[in-house]
């Protein structure tokens, strides 16, 4: 017979028995379902529109300074400060009275120079005939020759003082060199005109239509542009047209113009290691004003065959940038990328390090280690959402 001892003893075994085969039941899943779930994005290239966006200024497309050419009384301004004048319109008027008793002056010596030039041809028309009739000498003739022609000399130089002094009078009226936006004046009317100097500025013409924008851009963003279009990884399109600028203000909103880009200088700026440029724009309006602060944007390029993926998945190394892959057996591996261009979409295009169909980690990329396995989920919503590539 069993005592109570040996009783409580076997059925303390029994349970403990009993226990360790449902823990067992519930510490050995199976292999696969304690693998980490990971998203991947799965590259296709693709043909992805770029935009190039930079800090600009306006500036007018002709800037002109109204200068007076002549001295004397400014007697009259015959325009609105801050208004448009048309090319040739007459702005200010500098007393003339001085210059036309100038002009008055030449016409007269140039009338006395032509009459003794008159005299002069008359006496070499008379020497001559004697001369051939023997009744005067070659020095006779030579003399009457020598007076004609530095009568000739005479009248040219008063004719030429007589084109001066009338040039001065023209100058007395001011005319608009360009059409454009008119300055503050710097002289008021009454004051006294020198040519020398400061004080021969009268205003400034700025001329708003068409309108340029400046901007720069640095030496290595235009190499690595450059090197793209060597490799054949930059699209430019048949039709220029297609490549346009756009314009935003501080507050955000977009000019209604598209503009092109017209100059790209030739040299580097030596001190900022950029290369300025200029875009074109309309601005019948002139809502777009000189000096003002703006940001350009650029589109119209493609990048062609890009493969691109979200800018968390690309992180940063002592050997440079990587991303996480997950191979055919689901094993993580860490490869090393070039990164190139953003997409508008805010995706990174990886121009080196990876290729078609490779399957990068979008997610938990903190807690992965390479070598590690994993259960990839396709995230189809980080695909690129552009133009498929055409096929080869």
């Amino acid at each position: 017979m069993f005592n109570g001892r040996k009783i409580i003893t076997l059925t303390c075994l029994l349970l403990a028995l009993s226990a360790c085969k449902k823990n067992d039941g519930k510490e050995n899943p199976s292999p696969q379902a304690a693998l980490p779930e990971v998203h991947v994005v799965e590259l296709a290239p693709q043909d992805v529109p770029l935009s190039f966006e930079f800090a600009a200024r306006a500036q007018g497309s002709k800037e002109t300074e109204v200068r007076a050419r002549v001295g004397g009384i400014l007697l009259k301004r015959n325009y609105v400060e801050g208004t448009r004048v048309e090319e040739g319109s007459v702005l200010f008027q500098i007393d003339p009275a001085p210059y036309q008793v100038a002009l008055n002056q030449a016409k007269a010596q140039l009338a006395q120079a032509q009459a003794q030039l008159r005299n002069a041809e008359t006496q070499w028309k008379r020497t001559e005939k004697l001369f051939k009739q023997g009744y005067a000498s070659e020095k006779t003739r030579d003399e009457a020759r020598s007076n004609k022609d530095s009568m000739e000399a005479s009248v040219q130089l008063a004719q030429a003082e007589v084109d001066s002094a009338q040039l001065n009078l023209d100058y007395t009226t001011v005319k608009a060199p360009i059409s454009g936006i008119t300055s503050m004046e710097t002289q008021s009317e009454g004051s006294l005109i020198s040519v020398s100097g400061d004080a021969g500025l009268l205003t400034h013409i700025t001329q708003l239509d068409p309108i340029y924008v400046i901007f720069s851009a640095s030496e290595n963003d235009i190499l690595s542009l450059g090197n793209m279009v060597e490799r054949g990884l930059l699209k430019n399109p048949e039709n220029k047209s297609e490549v346009v600028a756009r314009l935003r203000f501080g507050n955000g909103t977009e000019y209604s113009e598209t503009g092109t880009i017209n100059f790209i200088n030739p040299t580097i700026d030596e001190s900022t290691g950029t290369i300025k440029l200029r875009a074109v724009f309309p601005n019948p309006r002139g809502k777009v004003r000189p000096g003002q602060f703006l940001r350009l944007v650029i589109d119209g390029v493609k990048r062609i065959n890009a493969l691109a993926v979200p800018q968390e998945a690309v992180m940063q190394g002592a050997n440079g940038a990587f991303v996480y892959r997950v191979n055919a057996g689901g094993i993580v591996e860490m490869v090393h990328v070039q990164t190139g261009l953003t997409t508008p979409d805010g995706l990174w295009i990886l121009d080196e390090g990876v290729d078609t169909g490779d399957r990068i980690i979008i997610s938990d990329l903190l807690k992965l280690r390479p070598g590690m396995q994993v259960k990839p989920i396709s995230d189809a919503a980080a695909k690129v959402p552009v133009e498929q590539a055409p096929a080869n």
